[in-house]
C-alpha cells in the first residue's frame, strides 16, 4: 500500500511540468560513494534463448529412488547448463566494449558521480561523500550503478540500485529501489568514432545524465512520499526504443514528458524509457 501510494505521489509530481523543473527534492542532501571506484559497464545480452538444449541428457535409473535420484542429477546438469550459458552470453556481449575499453577502464566513480550532481534539479544542493563519511542531519543516497552498452552500440543503459537514508536515521533505508534508465539511441553514423571522440567524452556525458536521472527519480520519491491519489491505472505493454530496436515491457505507467514515460514493472523496478521523440518546447530542451 505504501509502495502504491509513493508511486501514485511520483506520478502526480511529474504530471505537473518536466522533472528537472520540480522542486521536490530536498534542498541539501548527499551522495554516499561506492567502496570501489570503477565503474561497471558490460554488453547488453539477450538471454531470450538460453536454456535451449540444456536439458537433453537421459539417465538410465529404474524405480522410485532411481527417478528421484535421476531427477536430482538433471536438475543439477540443467542449472549447470544454464549457468554455464549464461556465462558465454555475457561473454560475447560483453565484446561489443572493445572499442571503448581505454575510456571506460579510466572512469572513475567519483568523476562520474560529481558530474551527475552537477545536472541535478535546481533549488537542490547535493555534495558527494567518501564512503565512510556519515552525515546525520540530512538525506544520503547510495548508489550502485551497473551501465550497459547496446549491441548496436548506439544506446546506453542503467540499472541503479539505490538505497536512501532518511535524516537522523543512517543505518535503516527508508527507500530502496533499481532504476532503469535507458538513453536514447544515437543517430550517428560511425558510432565507435562517436563515443570515444574528446578522449570519450560523449560516453561519459551519457553515462553521468543517465545517473542524474536515476538519482532524481529515487529521490524525488522517496522524499515526497504517499501525498498523492493511488491510482496508477493497470498494467499494460509498453513500447520503446532500447538502441535503435524496439522493445516492450509490461508496466503501469506513472508519466510521460519530453518523449519519455516512467514506468513500473512487474519486478517493481521503475523504468525512463524512450517512447517517442521529445517536444519541440523549452523545458525538453536536454531531454535525453
Amino acid at each position: 500500500m505504501l509502495k502504491t501510494a509513493a508511486l501514485a505521489a511520483l506520478a502526480w509530481s511529474l504530471c505537473a511540468g518536466a522533472l528537472a523543473q520540480q522542486q521536490t527534492l530536498p534542498a541539501a542532501w548527499s551522495l554516499r560513494l561506492p567502496q570501489q571506484q570503477a565503474v561497471a559497464f558490460r554488453g547488453l545480452a539477450n538471454f531470450d534463448k538460453a536454456g535451449k538444449g540444456a536439458g537433453n541428457t537421459t539417465y538410465m535409473m529404474p524405480g522410485i529412488a532411481g527417478f528421484a535420484a535421476a531427477l536430482a542429477a538433471h536438475s543439477l546438469v540443467i542449472n549447470s547448463g544454464l549457468e554455464k550459458q549464461k556465462n558465454e552470453i555475457e561473454l560475447a556481449a560483453d565484446k561489443v566494449l572493445l572499442p571503448y575499453l581505454p575510456v571506460l577502464d579510466a572512469l572513475r566513480q567519483d568523476s562520474l558521480m560529481a558530474q551527475a550532481l552537477a545536472r541535478m534539479a535546481p533549488g537542490s544542493t547535493p555534495r558527494l561523500i567518501a564512503f565512510l563519511d556519515h552525515d546525520e542531519s540530512g538525506w544520503i543516497v547510495e548508489s550502485t550503478p551497473l551501465f550497459a552498452m547496446t549491441q548496436d552500440q548506439s544506446a546506453l543503459v542503467l540499472d541503479n540500485a539505490i538505497a536512501v537514508h532518511a535524516p537522523g536515521a543512517p543505518q535503516q533505508a527508508a527507500y530502496r529501489h533499481t532504476v532503469r534508465v535507458v538513453s536514447r539511441a544515437s543517430t550517428q553514423a560511425d558510432l565507435e568514432a562517436y563515443w570515444n571522440a574528446q578522449q570519450g567524452r560523449p560516453l561519459r556525458d551519457e553515462s553521468a545524465a543517465l545517473l542524474a536521472l536515476s538519482l532524481e527519480i529515487a529521490l524525488q520519491q522517496a522524499y515526497r512520499g504517499g501525498d498523492a491519489p493511488a491510482d496508477l491505472g493497470p498494467f499494460r505493454t509498453v513500447r520503446y526504443q532500447e538502441g535503435r530496436k524496439q522493445a516492450a515491457e509490461r508496466a503501469q505507467v506513472l508519466s510521460e514528458q519530453c518523449g519519455r514515460a516512467l514506468i513500473s514493472n512487474l519486478r517493481g523496478w521503475l523504468m525512463s524509457v524512450p517512447v517517442s521523440q521529445p517536444a519541440a518546447e523549452p523545458a525538453c530542451a536536454d531531454a535525453r
